[in-house]
């Protein structure tokens, strides 16, 4: 390549040597965290802005970017990205959404399902720093057991059928709903989204659209029997939170663990959630570390490496 290209790596803890020595062979790299407010100077400067989840990437911020050409995020999600702007911008967003074949390998999320779902069962937080505080109280935890549960899948993509196949190695009875037509080895169909509700654990595995903007809601919350615990590890736009929190109000719920929230960016301890998830054991939250793990690091760092280091050939040739 005759061009020299410029990386800025904005959230570079833990960032694959192996993946950088990689990136330094076909670009000048820059590994060095950075602030919101810097964001306008980074995109006029550099040509490929690598990042995870700390930023929100809006309208403005795109259409006012002079160099940028590639946005890099190892992630399947990216509603923190305006996809309409980087696209009319020409700004190509290399991320894992589709990436069917290589993602069976990353399994962070699923296994983080079942960790909510297990500490939400056998109330593991409320337990820990009751034994930490000097108490031994083993009467007041008794919990549930996963097996003969049955559990309900929404989204029966990649992640819904791997989690699928986790809860069933625990023994339990399975059933997902997917507007698509997929079929499965472990779990069985139901034909509607509110047939999901009657079950004793309820997980969320669907990709974040417009389309699907608060598609748990009241409606389907109502239906539950009071016996259930819901876990949301996808995004927080799909649920309608105000709505889980009075149906967990209600009693129409036992439990519910969130890994993601609608606005993670503005969370603060006054948000309503963490309020509530103080004052209440039944609602657990932890801050979108589902696919947060060291392997799964490696693998999709060096996955985006490698598809950034082919648009650069390409763009240099």
């Amino acid at each position: 390549m005759n061009q020299t290209f410029k990386i800025r790596v904005a959230e570079d803890k833990d960032f694959s040597p192996k993946v950088l020595q990689m990136l330094q062979e076909v670009a000048e790299v820059e590994m060095a965290s950075c602030t919101a407010e810097e964001l306008p100077e980074i995109f006029n400067s550099c040509d490929v802005f690598w990042f995870r989840l700390g930023f929100k990437l809006n309208k403005e911020l795109i259409d006012n970017s002079t160099q940028l050409k590639i946005i890099a995020t190892p992630v399947t999600g990216i509603d923190h990205i305006d996809e309409a702007a980087c696209a009319a911008k020409g700004i190509k967003i290399i991320c894992l959404r589709g990436e069917y074949e290589f993602l069976k390998e990353v399994r962070a999320t699923a296994e983080h399902t079942l960790a909510l779902t297990l500490a939400l069962l056998r109330h593991l937080p409320a337990a820990t720093l009751d034994a930490q505080q000097g108490n031994w109280q083993r009467d007041l935890y008794r919990g549930h057991e996963l097996y003969k549960k049955k559990v309900g899948i929404i989204g029966m993509g990649r992640l819904g059928q791997i989690t699928a196949s986790y809860f069933k190695a625990f023994g339990c009875d399975v059933y997902y709903y997917d507007t698509r037509s997929i079929t499965s080895e472990v779990a069985q169909p139901v034909k509607q989204l509110n047939d999901i509700a009657a079950c004793d654990i309820i997980s969320v595995h669907v990709n974040y659209t417009k389309e699907n903007h608060h598609l748990i809601d009241s409606d389907f919350f109502e239906q539950c029997t009071g016996n259930g615990y819901f876990i949301n590890t996808s995004r927080g736009g799909i649920v309608k939170e105000m709505d889980l929190l009075n149906a967990l109000d209600k009693g129409l719920l036992k439990g519910a663990a969130l890994d993601v929230i609608q606005d993670e960016f503005s969370y603060n301890a006054s948000n309503t959630l963490a309020t509530y998830a103080r004052e209440h054991h039944n609602l657990l939250l932890t801050p979108h570390i589902g696919g947060n793990t060291y392997e799964s690091f490696e693998k999709t760092e060096l996955f985006i490496a490698q598809k950034i280091i082919a648009q650069l050939h390409a763009a240099g040739r």
